[in-house]
């Protein structure tokens, strides 16, 4: 990875320590994993999308947590991209990878272009590999409905574009239904 792919992954961790989240840093890192995948020749912007795309999360709280309405989504991936930015500009990294990772994330749940896509499929992915399970249980406790739980893992999952991400995800899917049922 490079410099400031790391400076990136190091403030998304921080983030996340202090505000009590430490479960979801390993979201961010498959994302980006997830992303060398599906493109392997991935750029600097695309990376660092993946590992800070949920960034809003750890200064908002989990407020957006299980949700698919379109407004919501939007409002987290606006926030989400202007919080990166802000760092970015930060660091004093160039407008262009700033408005190309704003581009990315702001993006992220809804897709769009290739770069779009691959980066909200590497990320389903990585929600299935490291959160479904978990939140399966958590969003129970809290009150969520098995079917509005199941909704969300159907619609993370149908919301999936390449054929190679969904066979990649299938059997994670398949897995956090099961532990959603059993409970």
């Amino acid at each position: 990875m490079t410099q400031l792919y790391d400076k990136v992954e190091e403030f998304v961790k921080e983030s996340f320590i202090n505000a009590g989240k430490e479960a979801s840093i390993k979201h961010f890192i498959r994302t980006a994993y997830w992303i060398n995948v599906l493109k392997p020749v991935a750029d600097e912007a695309l990376l660092v999308s993946g590992v800070a795309h949920d960034i809003e999360r750890s200064f908002n709280g989990d407020w957006v947590k299980c949700s698919t309405n379109p407004d919501i989504l939007n409002k987290h991936q606006d926030l989400s991209a202007a919080k990166i930015a802000e760092f970015l500009k930060s660091l004093h990294t160039g407008s262009e990878l700033i408005d190309r990772v704003k581009m990315l994330v702001g993006h992220h749940e809804d897709g769009g272009n290739d770069d779009q896509n691959i980066l909200k499929d590497a990320d389903s992915i990585s929600y299935f590999e490291n959160q479904a399970s978990r939140h399966a249980i958590e969003w129970q406790k809290k009150g969520k409905s098995v079917e509005d739980i199941k909704n969300k893992f159907d619609y993370t999952f149908n919301k999936i574009t390449s054929l190679k991400a969904r066979q990649i995800a299938k059997p994670m899917y398949n897995d956090a239904i099961k532990k959603l049922t059993k409970n």
